[in-house]
């Protein structure tokens, strides 16, 4: 009899348990955002994408017309080297070791820029993106929105790519915050003398 008992008793555990799995699963609705899709097929990331590799390549045309004098300079020191007097060889050898510590420099530069301003756009881009994808949850009734890169297979039902980046690429062009508002001007206290009214000009 009590075999009998606990036999009823973990077949209705058991039961509840997978009727509570049920309906959390049904009650539980997920999707997805391919971000690599998102890149190559945006609009507007491509664009970015565009800008940041135009912007790339300027820098690296100046560092290399920077090379290229000190390249120059320093095969007309080994050519002219012996033949120059000693104040000028000294001059040259001076210039060509402030062309090196230029090129350091604006190698230096170049790559502090562009790491400034690849995580500036990136930064942009996913605070739109994350705006966009938490609304359209919101709109969906969506319990999550996930990475494509966590999951490992998924129906092509739970891509919202294609809607968020119709969305995206429709949203007008993000902008870096705005500058804080200069402090207005102090008030005067209340006994200040008013201003004297300008005296008319003499006709």
């Amino acid at each position: 009899m009590a075999r009998s008992l606990t036999a009823v008793f973990l077949a209705l555990f058991t039961g509840i348990i997978f009727c509570s799995q049920v309906v959390l699963a049904e009650s539980l609705s997920v999707a997805f955002v391919d971000f690599q899709k998102l890149e190559a097929k945006s609009k507007k990331a491509q664009d970015l994408q565009k800008k940041l590799t135009d912007m790339s390549n300027v820098k690296r045309n100046d560092l290399e017309k920077k090379k290229n004098e000190l390249v120059n300079l320093q095969e007309q020191l080994q050519k002219q080297g012996p033949m120059l007097k000693e104040e000028t060889r000294n001059d040259k050898i001076k210039e060509l070791g402030v062309k090196e510590m230029e090129l350091k420099l604006a190698q230096k530069a170049a790559e502090t820029d562009l790491q400034n301003e690849f995580r500036a756009a990136q930064e942009l881009m996913m605070r739109d993106i994350n705006k966009i994808i938490s609304d359209v949850r919101t709109q969906k009734n969506l319990s999550m929105v996930l990475n494509s890169m966590a999951i490992l297979s998924a129906d092509d039902a739970f891509d919202i790519t294609d809607e968020v980046i119709r969305l995206y690429d429709g949203s007008p062009a993000s902008k870096p915050a705005a500058d804080k508002p200069k402090a207005p001007a102090p008030a005067q206290p209340a006994n200040a003398a008013p201003p004297k009214p300008k005296a008319p000009a003499a006709r």
